[in-house]
Order: structure tokens, then sequence, then C-alpha cells
């Protein structure tokens, strides 16, 4: 009997032992599927800040952006070619001719215009859900360039000296020339082409940067 009451015992411990045993291995099991949980939860978190960051990343490099379309401030100019006809009258009275004469000039005229993009001239800013760029109105940058000019005469065989006379209409149209890009500059086409070149260049560089996944809404604002 006392061997019997010994076995059950032992029997006892036994099987406690073994619950204690299976219960630490299916808690250790448990541990081990937390610990998979949580990494994966801090993998997917990681994940998705980063992802979230790329939107907004571009907020850092917009300084460089700015460098940038100053350093691009000629690749960007923009070149309009404009075909003219000038008329210059010349009276007999006042030149000694035996008629009046009208002299034609056909011109075929290229004026160039870029955005002031020197650094302290113009702003790239985050405004609202987007970016601005703030600059100057476009201006030309150079005198027009004549690319061609023919002459025809109303009267043929009145001028003394063509050549000389072709000369100062062509002067005279010069200086009209200027004011016609001064006109042409503030023309919607000129300035919504100046915007879209602003502008593409900026995205063009931001998209290229280092952990920006979108770029938002660029506008640019004359002032």
């Amino acid at each position: 009997m006392e061997n019997m009451g010994a076995l059950a015992v032992a029997g006892s411990i036994i099987s406690a032992a073994a619950v204690f045993v299976f219960m630490q291995f299916k808690r250790y099991e448990e541990q081990q599927d937390a610990g998979k949980k949580i990494l994966k939860a801090n993998t997917d978190f990681e994940s998705t800040k980063t992802k979230l960051l790329g939107y907004t990343q571009f907020t850092e490099h917009l300084a460089a952006g700015k460098a940038h379309l100053a350093q691009q401030a000629k690749p960007m100019a923009v070149n309009l070619v404009r075909d003219y006809v000038h008329l210059e009258r010349y009276g007999k009275e006042k030149y000694k001719f035996k008629a009046d004469v009208i002299v034609i000039g056909r011109y075929t005229v290229e004026h160039h215009f870029a955005i002031d993009l020197r650094p302290d001239s113009f702003e790239v800013v985050v405004e609202g859900a987007g970016i601005a760029i703030k600059c100057g109105q476009p201006v030309t940058t150079t005198p027009p360039a004549i690319k061609s000019a023919t002459h025809d005469v109303s009267v043929p065989g009145v001028l003394t000296d063509e050549r000389a006379t072709f000369a100062e209409v062509n002067q005279k149209f010069g200086d009209l020339a200027v004011r016609y890009g001064l006109a042409i500059a503030r023309e919607e086409s000129v300035r919504a082409l100046c915007k879209i070149r602003l502008a593409d260049s900026l995205r063009d560089f931001l998209t290229k940067q280092p952990g920006v996944r979108q770029i938002p809404t660029i506008v640019v604002v004359f002032k």
C-alpha cells in the first residue's frame, strides 16, 4: 500500500511537471507569435511612415530647387518670331522728289523673353497644399533680332539713294520693334509659356530628389 501511495504521489508530480512544461512551451510559442506580430506591425509602421514622408519630402529640397531655377534662367528663355510690315512715307515736297513715295519694309523679327531669376528676385515657397513660385513679369532680355528684311517702293525710280533710304527705314523700324517686344511680353501666351517652363523645370528637379514620392501642384504667381 505504501508503494502504491508513493507511485500515486510520483505520478502526480510527473503529471504536474508535464503540465508545467506544456504550459511553458505554449507560453513560449505565444511569445514568439506575439513577437512576430509586433515586428510586422513595426515594419508596416515604418513602411507607412516612409511612404507618408515621401509625400512631404519635397519641402526639404525647395532651397535647392530655387538654386536650380536660377541656374536654368537662360535655357528657360522664350524666343518668339514675328513677321511685320512697316510703311514709311516720303513726301515729295519735303524730300524734293518728283512724287510721293512709300517704302514698304517686310521684316522677320525674333524677340527674346525671360523671367528675372536672380536669387533675390523670386521665391519658391509652400503655399496651401502646393508650391508657389513668386516672381516678376516676363521681360525682354535682349534687343529684337531682325532675321530678314526686304523692301519695296511704291513708285520706282524716285529715290535718289535707295540703300541709304532703306537703312533709315530699318533704323526707324528697329525702334518700333523694341516697343513691339515690350507689348508682346505682356501677352497672355508669353506669360503662360514662361509659367509652364518654370513649373516644369522645378517639378523635374524635385522628382529626381531622394525620398520624394509625389510633387504637389506648382503655380507661378507674377508679382
